[in-house]
């Protein structure tokens, strides 16, 4: 995933802010236990909330432990307690992931770019077999998202939504196995598919300068028909018609989002889906991208209690 669901610091309360990060924390350890200190550096926003979705759900929460970060060691830090449930298979999704992504930027790069990217494959493979083994749900699932979206890009009659499906299809499977009840698992397969599908959009746009430039497969360049230089009408345009679509998706997600019954955690996930989404949006097309990166580690004391 790509950094995007994430949530508006600013409208976090200190406790909140302290939770974010410890569930942040403890995504990587798990990670850097079951896949390898490397593993850690793939870590972004968007597992971040799976987990804390996954953890919401969960009956029994493990509570904190205090502990020291090696890259922050003047502060301690806090992080879940034995959490074997979610933080593991939220940490194989995240490797499985990156994996799917080095590939497909392999076939998508060109020059110096997909050399640097074919360096990187042998270490994202090992992990991802390993996430594969470890999780069977994960088995394929990447695998064949990418594949899908070879034959989608290879066909010039796709429109915006097959471009979409294989990165929708794959966050639905994944978001349903944050769970073991029935009703729970349909209701996390379709907000996961709306997921993938607004991730997928936001993608398109934030590189659609880029992707004009490098002749890159971007599909709303190919619904308004651009070869060549992209003019600021069209751009214009082109925004215009994805925020209209961004918007429909994450309105259908919410909607989804409300049938959970969420046991923890619900200020920062409502902050999330309903602030933290259009603030996304708003970055991309004013062109700021990712300027709101991880807060200030003096934001708030170490002693702030976690709820």
């Amino acid at each position: 995933m790509f950094g995007y669901i994430r949530p508006s610091i600013r409208e976090l309360r200190v406790s909140e802010y302290e939770t974010y990060r410890a569930v942040y924390c403890s995504i990587c350890h798990a990670l850097k236990e079951h896949f390898g200190l490397l593993s850690t550096l793939s870590l972004n926003y968007d597992f971040t909330f799976a987990a804390l979705l996954g953890l919401a759900l969960q009956d029994d929460f493990p509570g904190y432990e205090p502990f020291t970060c090696a890259a922050h060691p003047l502060r301690k830090r806090q992080r879940l307690k034995n959490e074997e449930n979610t933080l593991p298979y939220i940490s194989g999704c995240v490797v499985s992931m990156v994996h799917a992504k080095v590939a497909d930027n392999i076939a998508d790069a060109k020059g110096i770019k997909s050399a640097a990217y074919r360096m990187t494959l042998p270490l994202t493979a090992r992990a991802g077999k390993k996430a594969d083994s470890l999780f069977p749900v994960l088995a394929g699932v990447c695998r064949e998202m990418n594949q899908q979206q070879a034959v989608v890009e290879a066909n010039p009659n796709a429109g915006l939504d097959a471009a979409a499906e294989p990165s929708a299809h794959a966050l639905s499977q994944m978001m349903a196995a944050l769970s073991e009840d029935a009703m729970e698992k349909r209701i996390l397969e379709r907000f996961g598919y709306l997921l993938g599908r607004w991730i997928y959009f936001i993608d398109a746009l934030d590189d659609l300068e880029d992707d004009c430039k490098e002749g890159g497969f971007n599909p709303f360049l190919r619904k308004f028909q651009v070869s060549g230089e992209l003019s600021g009408q069209i751009k214009e345009q082109i925004f215009q018609y994805g925020r209209e679509l961004l918007n429909i998706t994450a309105a259908e997600m919410a909607a989804a989002y409300e049938l959970l019954e969420l046991k923890r955690f619900k200020g920062i996930l409502d902050n999330i889906v309903y602030l933290g989404l259009p603030a996304s949006m708003e970055r991309v097309f004013n062109g700021r991208k990712n300027k709101e990166s991880e807060p200030k580690e003096d934001l708030s004391p170490s002693s702030v209690s976690l709820t």
